[in-house]
């Protein structure tokens, strides 16, 4: 069962209040896991960037919570914070380059003011240069030849974009495999990943003899390796 505890922020930079919550259970149903670390549709997107309904401005949401439960009686008109969804480039047919852009933006004019933050955002935008290639269906799909061709077509035109991406994909991996291995807790199949998808293929192979539990997920990544294929795929 998912359910929500109703909060108040406070924006830091125009002080206007918004209704938000903060959720504290929920049920995992089924969803689907991948080598950078995304799930979707079992896990409710993550909310630590907000929106201010107000002046538009991205924060924290950390930042911005009001201490204590909030006096409804007071406070029971106020707007809903927004989010990355909110926005009105979420439906279109580049929302996947705006995306992008947007945690870029972000790091770029530092708004993440700790090693913790700055995790944040590079993995956002690791995960939004992966979203391009993320779901390419696979030509044994097709069930006809103009059903490939499309299939091609599709695959070729995602690839291109990716490689549009590429210096961008490999600067910011770099700095996230520093910062990750800065960190305390360090997950040697996670790092193993990145170097793969770094194109470090014999520094992903050494990661890997390393890890102890061998499990399904460490075979599909070790295969992949092998093939040294340093693209996303379903774990």
């Amino acid at each position: 069962m998912t359910t929500f505890h109703p909060i108040i922020l406070e924006c830091p930079q125009c002080g206007a209040l918004m209704s938000a919550y903060e959720l504290m259970s929920y049920t995992v149903h089924r969803s689907e896991n991948y080598s950078d670390g995304k799930t979707e549709f079992g896990m409710p997107a993550s909310k630590d960037i907000s929106i201010c309904t107000a002046c538009r401005l991205p924060f924290w949401r950390e930042d911005g919570r009001l201490p204590g439960d909030p006096d409804w009686e007071e406070h029971g008109d106020l707007g809903s914070v927004m989010d990355l969804h909110d926005l009105e480039w979420t439906f279109d047919d580049d929302r996947d380059e705006k995306t992008i852009a947007f945690y870029k933006d972000l790091l770029d004019n530092g708004f993440a003011d700790t090693d913790e933050r700055e995790v944040f955002l590079r993995v956002r935008i690791w995960w939004s240069v992966n979203d391009l290639v993320r779901h390419l269906s696979s030509w044994r799909s097709a069930r006809n030849l103009r059903m490939l061709r499309a299939i091609i077509k599709h695959r070729r035109e995602m690839l291109s974009l990716f490689n549009t991406y590429r210096k961008l994909f490999d600067q910011n991996l770099e700095q996230l495999i520093f910062l990750y291995i800065k960190g305390d807790d360090v997950d040697l199949l996670y790092l193993a990943n990145m170097y793969r998808e770094s194109g470090n293929f014999s520094k992903a192979l050494e990661i890997l003899d390393k890890v102890e539990r061998k499990s399904s997920s460490w075979r599909k990544l070790k295969k992949k390796v092998g093939k040294k294929d340093g693209l996303v795929f379903n774990i």
